[in-house]
């Protein structure tokens, strides 16, 4: 594998873990469950929120294969499963349903770490990124999609300040766009594997 060539997967990998993360899509509902925080409370419920999402997508990079395997399920049927659960959540993210959530005394574990951030989606984008690419690119791309989250996260009072609620819904459909065109390749590659598998 040529340095080129693994840093265009990188790069593959990388865009479609950050676009179903979707933290910029996500800040005003960030902001919207830290109400009420100092600076420094919100700042480290956000560090511990990206810690606890980080450690999860790890532990399902190095064990998501196994764990299916453990339970009979191919990885064609998983990916396809996997395509429509990422259909289901692109539509979600653009047609911006809100997502309500209790408010509690510590949020950073649920719902921010997961499922906002560490949801199904990442999560299934996460095993799949493992099987197309291996454990280099994969925890690669994991690692800088979650600090890339984190930084955002860290600076979501600026950024929403000068995206506006607008702003932010429109980068939110984008995503959206984004993560159901990477579903239908999903399903598409899951059907046609599944199929010669099965001839």
């Amino acid at each position: 594998m040529t340095p080129d060539s693994l840093l265009y997967d990188f790069l593959q990998a990388f865009t479609i873990i950050f676009v179903i993360l979707d933290p910029l899509g996500n800040i005003p509902l960030f902001l919207a469950l830290t109400e009420g925080m100092s600076d420094e409370q919100r700042a480290k419920t956000f560090d511990k929120a990206s810690a606890i999402a980080l450690l999860l997508l790890l532990v399902f990079a190095i064990t998501g294969e196994k764990i299916l395997s453990w339970l009979g399920i191919s990885f064609e049927s998983f990916m396809i499963a996997g395509g429509f659960l990422l259909l289901i959540i692109s539509i979600d993210i653009f047609r911006g349903l809100p997502k309500e959530y209790e408010h509690g005394e510590d949020i950073s574990s649920v719902p921010l770490g997961t499922p906002l951030l560490a949801g199904p989606g990442a999560i299934t984008a996460t095993i799949l990124s493992m099987r197309s690419w291996g454990y280099v690119v994969t925890i690669a791309a994991v690692f800088s999609a979650i600090a890339c989250t984190w930084a955002i996260l860290r600076s979501s009072e600026q950024i929403y300040r000068r995206l506006g609620r607008s702003g932010s819904n429109a980068l939110s459909r984008v995503m959206g766009i984004i993560a159901a065109a990477i579903a239908v390749e999903y399903i598409a590659k899951g059907v046609i594997g599944l199929s010669t598998r099965l001839a």
